[in-house]
Parts: C-alpha cells; sequence; structure tokens
C-alpha cells in the first residue's frame, strides 16, 4: 500500500467517524467505537476495494446500510 493510498483511507474514515458522529448526535469518541468495530471499517481500510477512492456520501450510505443489515439480522 502506497502513502498516498493510507493517508487517503484515514482522510476517509475520519470523514466517516464525522458523519457517524453528527448523523447519530454522538460523541467523536463514541462514533470511533462504532466505525472501528463496524465490519465496513475492514473494508475502508482495505486497499484492494477501492473504498477509499469514494466520496464521503457514498461511504456514509454504505456504512449506514451496512449498520441497518446489521441491525436487522
Amino acid at each position: 500500500m502506497s502513502d498516498i493510498q493510507k493517508m487517503m483511507i484515514e482522510f476517509s474514515t475520519m470523514d466517516l467517524i464525522h458523519s457517524v458522529a453528527v448523523s447519530r448526535k454522538l460523541s467523536l469518541r463514541e462514533a470511533m467505537s462504532i466505525v472501528y468495530r463496524s465490519p465496513f471499517f475492514l473494508k475502508l481500510q482495505d486497499p484492494e476495494t477501492g473504498l477509499y477512492r469514494e466520496s464521503k456520501a457514498y461511504l456514509v450510505k454504505m456504512f449506514n446500510q451496512e449498520s441497518e443489515g446489521a441491525v436487522k439480522r
């Protein structure tokens, strides 16, 4: 994984955490816990998925869909 990929993954993760915190009215610490423990986070960390190249809106949408699916099961 290149340094640019690592940086883009880090920025995408920060954006996702911030969006989860705002949309769910959580502290950043709570949002971090939710994101870091999610299966989606593992996919985001894998450069092979290419998720780090997607828009913030797309990542939030996908994260929320996966989260809702996990709750319904």
